[in-house]
């Protein structure tokens, strides 16, 4: 949770930034839409983190249980 509300943050601050340099093209409750728009982005974002680490795991596994059929079939 605590990678979620930092990448929250981070994705809200973006969305600001984009907000005043695109103020024009927005119609709509302005805040509304930013908030909207970074949970989103926030929710993307942590998902794809969380299966990175989730791959790197695999992947350690992998190669752990390569080496060990590797040092079983030299016997």
């Amino acid at each position: 949770m605590k990678g979620f509300l930092g990448t929250f943050v981070i994705c809200l601050v973006l969305c600001v930034i984009a907000a005043f340099l695109f103020a024009g093209l927005l119609v709509s409750n302005i805040w509304a839409d930013i908030i909207a728009i970074a949970f989103l982005l926030a929710i993307l974002v942590t998902v794809l983190m969380n299966q990175d680490s989730r791959i790197e795991e695999l992947e350690k596994k992998i190669q752990q249980l390569q080496s060990e059929k590797e040092s079983s079939s030299e016997e």
